[in-house]
């Protein structure tokens, strides 16, 4: 389906191009006596300009009304979320690890889950101010942890993430996690101790711009430490994100939610955590909007 605001931009670029047209061929005009063959080109400029005009006015308030409209079904789909999200993930445990640069779906996502009865054991923000490419710096921070290393700096990284993840789900290096927060690797809230070990995994990511895509280096690491036998994951990101994760996540066969900002999103995820995979949303790369298995409980 056509944007419709491209549609506007291309119409509006049209327009210019037409009005330059004017512009040049009644300077040619006024150097020159008008022809009857200017006359009638700059006639046909006038009135392609009156069409292009009416059409710009028409997708602008076609726009408008399509954008009142998405934001009553978000409205809608808001009030009727408790309902729905009732009792679906009720006394499971699960955690919530950031990757990406959108706090504030990281909210929402909390909340949908505490609305299906989940316990959110732990929130976990992977910092966008430490550089994880740098392989020295990594081996450094861990050196300095007392971990003993050996090969590169990419199994320096992974050893890294293994660290954070095994402490998220058993509390194995909790004795680390003020260290880790003095380095700048990530900010821990919630519980880590290993008492409530989570069985569900929810990573937000998504990015501001293609420069701080760091998902082919701080997510591909985490799935991997992640991928456990009885662990379940799922990744969701906003429709907003500027630079998706979303087609590193699908190498890792996990569910994904591109839209997890709305209230349809936040249903896709809940159905996911309880075991549908399937790529949901609105984006290119979804292939499914509705969950199948909404009316299961």
């Amino acid at each position: 389906m056509i944007d419709i605001k491209y549609h506007v931009y291309s119409l509006a670029a049209v327009f210019f191009a037409l009005a330059a047209g004017i512009v040049f061929g009644t300077t040619f005009a006024k150097s020159s006596p008008p022809t009857e063959s200017v006359r009638r080109t700059i006639q046909r400029y006038e009135n392609s300009m009156r069409i292009l005009k009416r059409e710009i006015e028409k997708a602008s308030l076609g726009a408008a009304k399509q954008e009142a409209l998405a934001r009553s079904c978000e409205e809608f789909c808001k009030a009727v979320l408790p309902t729905i999200a009732a009792n679906r993930l009720q006394w499971r445990n699960v955690a919530i690890i950031q990757t990406g640069d959108y706090d504030d779906v990281t909210g929402s996502v909390k909340y949908a889950l505490e609305l299906a009865g989940a316990r959110v054991v732990s929130v976990t923000t992977i910092s966008r101010a430490f550089d994880f490419e740098d392989d020295q710096r990594i081996i450094s921070t861990l050196t300095n942890l007392g971990i003993a290393l050996e090969g590169n700096g990419k199994q320096a990284r992974e050893k890294l993430f293994s660290i954070i993840v095994d402490t998220i789900r058993a509390g194995t290096h909790v004795h680390l996690l003020s260290k880790l927060e003095s380095a700048g690797i990530a900010k821990f809230l919630g519980s880590y101790d290993g008492h409530v070990k989570p069985r569900l995994f929810v990573i937000v990511g998504g990015s501001a711009s293609e420069k701080t895509n760091m998902a082919e280096t701080i997510d591909a690491a985490l799935l991997a430490a992640i991928d456990k036998p009885d662990v379940t994951v799922v990744a969701c990101e906003s429709t907003e994100a500027v630079s998706s994760y979303v087609p590193v996540w699908h190498k890792w066969g996990i569910a994904t939610v591109d839209n997890a900002n709305t209230a349809m999103g936040q249903v896709a995820l809940l159905c996911a955590l309880n075991g549908e995979n399937a790529r949901f949303g609105v984006k290119d790369t979804a292939d499914r909007l509705i969950p199948q298995t909404l009316e299961a409980r």
